[in-house]
């Protein structure tokens, strides 16, 4: 496991540093930045990916299922924690936002490849599909509840380009289209910003984020997400009958820190951005030891 923290948690941790440096020395806005993330980088990134990727639609389709029943279940319980503690409004969406998202991407491809090997990547990538039409919907539903009522915050799905670039991959992939280079360079050369910018979103945020003021919020939101959402995933695997290294890599996956992606949307959609930061910030530094445990645990039980 020391070659997940040094290859997957190591970086990540260095460029967020980077990002806190640049936040406290130059103390820029980060919406700027974030924009760029959310219009630009990441609708690249998601396409880039998912147009491209050898995907098996039986499969995809279980892993759909999956996330069907899963984020219902997850929602209905975070919620109820949420609720009992007396988080409301902007707050709410916050904490929502914290335990529904999970970094399977940045964090958990890498880990799905140390762990599993590339047939736990190969799962790792088709587990992206499902993962990213929820970041360009739900995710943008919860963020953008916090400023508008009811159906009214469906809107902004209409605005939002990472909604359209994950419709847009999943019609292409079946075609087996081959972009040329005059697209392909630039889709990929926009997409290997996604991941350092939402990082460094991250860092700056950290830099002038009040860590003690959301602290019982964000910190509640990070254990259910390493402890609840995990647990949460087993059971539904058991009742879909999901087994072997797709149940292992589900499991894992489900129990990954907070998205960073998390932090741009709440920025863009000012839905408690702090909080939403300091749940990412803690989730992600306490999951070296519960991560390491989970990944014991599937591959010895599962």
């Amino acid at each position: 496991m020391l070659a997940i923290l040094v290859d997957a948690v190591l970086p990540v941790f260095i460029i967020a540093g980077i990002g806190i440096l640049v936040g406290r020395i130059f103390k820029p806005d980060p919406r700027p930045i974030s924009r760029l993330a959310l219009y630009v980088f990441a609708p690249a990134l998601i396409f880039s990916s998912l147009a491209t990727a050898d995907m098996h639609f039986g499969e995809v389709a279980s892993i759909f299922l999956f996330l069907l029943i899963w984020t219902p279940i997850m929602y209905a319980i975070s919620w109820a924690i949420a609720w009992q503690l007396r988080i409301r409004g902007k707050a709410r969406n916050a904490f929502l936002l914290g335990t529904l998202f999970s970094n399977a991407v940045n964090y958990g491809l890498p880990v799905s490849l140390f762990a599993f090997g590339q047939e736990g990547m190969n799962r790792a990538l088709l587990f992206l599909a499902p993962t990213a039409l929820m970041t360009g919907t739900l995710a943008i539903y919860i963020a953008s509840g916090g400023g508008a009522g009811g159906w009214r915050s469906l809107l902004p799905l209409l605005r939002i380009p990472t909604f359209y670039a994950t419709l847009a991959a999943l019609a292409i992939n079946p075609l087996d289209v081959t972009f040329p280079n005059a697209i392909a360079r630039p889709l990929q050369t926009l997409a290997g910003a996604a991941i350092p910018t939402m990082i460094m979103v991250l860092g700056i945020q950290l830099s002038h984020a009040s860590i003690k003021e959301d602290l019982l919020p964000g910190g509640i939101a990070a254990f259910v997400r390493l402890f609840i959402a995990p647990a949460v995933a087993y059971l539904c695997t058991l009742v879909l009958g999901i087994d072997g290294v797709t149940q292992q890599v589900v499991v894992v996956l489900s129990g990954m820190p907070t998205a960073v992606h998390t932090i741009i949307l709440a920025t863009e959609f000012d839905t408690r951005p702090n909080q939403v930061t300091s749940t990412v910030a803690l989730s992600t530094a306490a999951s070296l030891v519960p991560l390491t445990l989970l990944i014991w645990t599937v591959q010895r039980v599962l």
